[in-house]
């Protein structure tokens, strides 16, 4: 009995192991990139770009610096902190739909 339990002890530290090393390995940080990087790098690729943020709607605004891309962001509450002309940092997806490519925000950071 007491051999069974110490097997299932070392098998449950070894998939324990074998997850922290998959979450590692899998693991992605963005790509510091600009605004016209963003709009040629592939889609659903995961990027990090800042700029100025202009013309504010609910749920979307534009950010520039020389060139502007639109970042849609749903149920991030920094983005109440958002204001024309303010520089802001967005971490996000490059996603496209009827061929205009846009940032899907997962983190702002408004300066």
């Amino acid at each position: 009995m007491w051999a069974d339990e110490r097997r299932i002890a070392a098998a449950s530290a070894l998939v324990a192991l074998v997850g922290i090393a998959l979450l590692f390995a899998l693991s992605e940080s963005p790509e510091k990139t600009s605004v016209a990087g963003a709009m040629v790098s592939e889609e659903n690729s995961l990027v990090e770009i800042e700029g100025a943020a202009e013309n504010l709607t609910s749920g979307k605004f534009m950010l520039c610096d020389r060139v502007c891309i639109s970042v849609r962001h749903q149920n991030i509450p920094s983005a109440r902190l958002l204001s024309q002309g303010r520089q802001v940092s967005v971490v996000g997806r490059v996603k496209e739909y009827m061929g205009r490519r846009y940032l899907e925000a997962e983190k702002l950071a408004v300066r």
